[in-house]
């Protein structure tokens, strides 16, 4: 049943997803070196391509995702790098302690979950669909 604040619910995923993304993208912009050296350690080819792709697609997406603009498209490359994040760093460096993989389990799913219900209240794509 659709109540009035349902379109809320997105929109609070989006925004709050977005920055989970955009604040560690701009962290890595500060120090690619970091990123790098990662992709290095866990034997990834072209390390330094991967490092500005993982750099740039947290940083574009994440602002796409909060802005709202064509989320159901920029909701996947995200996916995308965290479900790689997931396979090559998170669960290979479990030890015991799951909370890293499930937090890239948890944005995962809410950028899923994004994709099948839309950008919610203030978003571009909203704007958009009113034109």
């Amino acid at each position: 049943m659709k109540g009035k604040y349902n379109e809320y619910g997105p929109t609070l995923i989006r925004v709050f997803l977005g920055l989970l993304l955009l604040i560690p993208g701009i962290s890595k912009l500060m120090n690619p070196a970091g990123i790098t050296g990662l992709l290095t350690g866990i034997g990834f080819p072209i390390p330094v391509l991967f490092a500005w792709i993982v750099i740039l697609g947290e940083i574009i997406f994440g602002v796409t995702i909060i802005i709202g603009w064509k989320v159901k498209y920029t909701a996947w490359p995200l996916a995308i790098i965290l479900a790689v994040a997931v396979i090559t760093v998170a669960i290979p460096n479990m030890n015991g302690n799951p909370i890293n993989l499930l937090f890239h389990l948890q944005a995962i799913a809410g950028l899923i979950s994004l994709t099948l219900t839309g950008s919610g209240m203030w978003s571009i794509d909203q704007l958009m669909k009113k034109r």
